[in-house]
C-alpha cells in the first residue's frame, strides 16, 4: 500500500507500508482525498513531538471498505474522518461534549507497518494512506452530493472554525471579529463569522495576497503588520474600543497576544492554531478584568457527530460554499510541492487525490 511517511528527514511516498484488518470496533476506510493543513506539517518544523516513520494527515473522506466485529457501519458508506477518539461513556460524552473525553487523547496502538515494524499513526488518523484502521467513531457519513476536497475540509478546517464561532464564542449578529491568520482554518472563521452575522469582520495576515480570498469569504477589512505589536492599533482604529472576538488561527503567540489585547470589554479570543510545544504568552491578567475571556478550543470545541452534518446540510442548501478555498488537488507524489506551497502561502487549501468517491 502507498502512504506518505515522515521519517524524520524527509518526506516520501512509500509503497511497501502495510496496514493490519480492522479490530473489534475498528473500521477500515480506503482514503479518497485528504486536505493538507499546518498542522500536518508541524512535526517537519518542530512545533509538536511526532514519533517516526509516521504517516500523516488528518482531514479525510473516504469509504468504509472492511468493519470489525461489533460495529454497525456499513461497508461502502461514504465517510469523513474524525481526529476524535473518544469512550463513549463518560460524563463529557453523554453531555455531548465528547472533545472533553479524556480517552480521547490516550495513546492507542498503529494498525501501520512496514518490514514487521512499526509506523506511527498521526494523531490517530494516518490519513495520508490509501487505506488507514479507525475506531468506528472516527467516521462520520458524508452525502455523495458533496464533493471529495469540500467533505475533507468539512472534518477538521470547517467543523474547527464554525465551532469556535458559532459554539466556543456564541458570535452573535452586530459583533465585531478578527481573525490572525488566513489560512484554512482562518478563511472558515471568516465564512462563519459572515454566516453570524458579523458587522466587521478584520483579517490580519503578513501575505498580501492573502487579501482577494479573505474579501472573497466575508473580511471587510485586512492588515498586514510586519510586526505583531502593529496590529492592536490598526485594529483599534478600524473598531474603536476592540472587537468582540477574536479568533488566532496561525498557532503564532505574539499574535495571540495581539488578538486579547484587541479585544473591546466582555470580548472573547480563541485559541484554533497550534503553538509550539511548551510556547508561553506573556499575559497581564488585568487585560481581562472587563469581562474579557481567552478560550482554548479543541476541533470546535463540538461534537462532530452533531455539527459536521449540520455543517453538510447547509452546503447543500446553499447556505455555506467552501469551493472558494480549495485552491489545488494533486497526486500523491505531488506531495512536497503542495507542502512547499503551503508554507510559503501559495494556497488556501490543498488536497491529495487518492481516488474518487463523489
Amino acid at each position: 500500500m502507498r502512504a506518505l511517511v515522515w521519517d524524520g528527514t524527509g518526506l516520501h511516498v512509500d509503497s511497501t507500508i502495510d496496514v493490519r484488518p480492522p479490530g473489534p470496533g475498528e473500521v477500515a476506510v480506503d482514503i479518497a482525498m485528504a486536505g493538507l493543513c499546518h498542522s500536518d506539517i508541524s512535526p517537519m518544523e518542530g512545533r509538536i513531538p511526532q514519533p517516526t516513520p509516521a504517516v500523516l494527515g488528518h482531514e479525510a473522506v473516504g469509504a468504509v471498505t472492511a468493519a470489525g466485529p461489533g460495529t454497525d457501519v456499513p461497508v461502502g458508506q461514504r465517510v469523513v474522518l474524525t481526529v476524535l477518539r473518544r469512550c463513549g461513556e463518560c460524563r463529557h460524552c453523554r453531555e455531548g461534549r465528547p472533545t472533553l473525553c479524556p480517552a480521547s487523547g490516550q495513546i492507542v496502538d498503529s494498525p501501520f507497518s512496514r518490514g514487521g515494524d512499526i509506523v506511527h499513526q498521526f494523531v490517530k488518523l494516518g490519513a495520508f494512506a490509501e487505506r488507514i484502521v479507525v475506531a468506528q467513531e472516527q467516521v462520520i457519513p458524508i452525502p455523495s452530493e458533496i464533493s471529495d476536497p469540500v467533505a475533507a475540509m468539512l472534518g477538521c478546517a470547517t467543523v474547527t472554525a464554525f465551532g469556535a464561532v458559532e459554539d466556543r464564542a456564541r458570535l452573535r449578529a452586530g459583533e465585531t471579529v478578527l481573525v490572525t491568520g488566513a489560512g484554512g482554518i482562518g478563511l472558515n472563521a471568516v465564512l462563519a463569522a459572515r454566516a453570524a452575522g458579523a458587522d466587521r469582520i478584520v483579517v490580519v495576515d503578513r501575505n498580501p495576497a492573502k487579501e482577494q480570498i479573505a474579501r472573497t469569504c466575508g473580511a471587510t477589512d485586512f492588515i498586514v503588520p510586519s510586526d505583531p505589536a502593529q496590529i492592536v492599533p490598526a485594529v483599534q482604529a478600524l473598531v474603536p474600543g476592540g472587537v468582540d472576538a477574536a479568533f488566532e488561527c496561525a498557532g503564532h503567540t505574539g499574535l495571540l497576544e495581539a488578538s486579547v489585547k484587541a479585544l473591546a470589554w466582555g470580548g472573547r479570543a480563541v485559541i484554533l492554531g497550534l503553538p509550539p510545544t511548551g510556547a508561553s504568552i506573556d499575559l497581564v491578567v488585568r487585560e481581562l478584568f472587563h469581562d474579557k475571556s481567552l478560550l482554548g478550543c479543541r476541533l470546535g470545541s463540538v461534537d462532530p457527530h452533531r455539527k459536521l452534518p449540520e455543517l453538510a446540510e447547509r452546503v447543500l442548501r446553499g447556505e455555506l460554499d467552501l469551493t472558494p478555498l480549495v485552491s489545488a488537488v494533486v497526486p500523491l507524489e505531488d506531495a512536497e510541492q503542495l507542502v512547499d506551497d503551503l508554507r510559503n502561502g501559495r494556497i488556501d487549501r490543498g488536497f491529495l487525490r487518492f481516488r474518487s468517491t463523489s
